[in-house]
């Protein structure tokens, strides 16, 4: 998974990108969203460029938009506060 989002993800997917069609549903899938839970998604492929391919998530639930939106932000925080710890560390004293 290159990107996720609440409605769907984009994947990087060289090897089999012949074996995905526009319209074509590709699930169920489980996501595995660590210390947030493992929600059921029904991905469709949306779109293609080589080698990308763009998934919406079909009928998701609004329990499950919000678990994967939490999941992603404490992702960014846990980024942020890495980032910001380590420019501290390099800052001249």
């Amino acid at each position: 998974v290159d990107e996720l989002g609440g409605g769907g993800a984009r994947i990087v997917c060289a090897k089999d990108f012949d074996r995905f069609d526009e319209g074509q549903i590709v699930g169920p899938a489980v996501l595995v969203l660590q210390d947030e839970g493992m929600p059921v998604v029904y991905p469709v492929v949306k779109w293609k460029r080589w080698p990308v391919i763009g998934l919406e998530f079909m009928d998701i639930s609004e329990k499950d938009r919000k678990m994967i939106l939490r999941f992603l932000f404490k992702i960014e925080r846990r980024m942020i506060q890495q980032s910001s710890k380590t420019a501290s560390r390099r800052r001249p004293r």
